[in-house]
């Protein structure tokens, strides 16, 4: 049995869901998600897919505002590239919004999931039990520190513009 959701909910769920493995694989291989190589682009596009329709889509105003900064970070991280006036910032700006998008699809999905399966007996009751509260937290200390190692990273290599 699948969770009740409507026609604009699943294609929500659906259109991002595939940004998920991706965005992680790019973590995980190359340290960063790069919005300019080829997967970087394909995430990219479920990203905002999955940002625009929960804009439309989420009722509560923790999920809305999740959205919005979902948005607001693969704008910024998507363009930051080509603000020539930010110089050698570009590449730090670039990397933390991209980390921060992926973050702001993983802490709905992970509230998501446990809140809404499997159907009928769902892992916990409401966003504000103990178990997703936990997982909620322990998603915003994986992005501090995957955030403060990646800036080190760039630091060390000299990776200084957006590459």
């Amino acid at each position: 049995m699948l969770p009740e959701l409507s026609p604009l909910g699943w294609f929500h769920t659906l259109g991002s869901l595939p940004a998920v493995p991706i965005g992680l694989a790019l973590m995980i291989r190359h340290g960063r998600i790069d919005p300019a190589s080829l997967w970087g682009k394909i995430y990219l596009l479920f990203m905002f897919i999955g940002a625009i329709s929960g804009v439309l889509v989420i009722r509560d105003a923790p999920g809305v505002a999740i959205s919005i900064l979902s948005l607001g970070s693969l704008v910024v991280g998507s363009l930051v590239r080509f603000a020539t006036p930010l110089g050698r910032h570009r590449g730090w700006i670039e990397t933390v919004a991209m980390s921060t998008s992926l973050f702001t699809l993983l802490l709905p999905s992970v509230t998501e999931t446990l809140t809404r399966l499997p159907a009928g007996n769902p892992v916990a009751d409401s966003p504000q039990a103990p178990l997703v509260v936990a997982f909620q937290l322990t998603l915003l200390v994986a992005l501090i520190v995957v955030i403060t190692l990646q800036l080190r990273s760039r630091r060390r290599v000299g990776l200084t513009a957006a590459a």
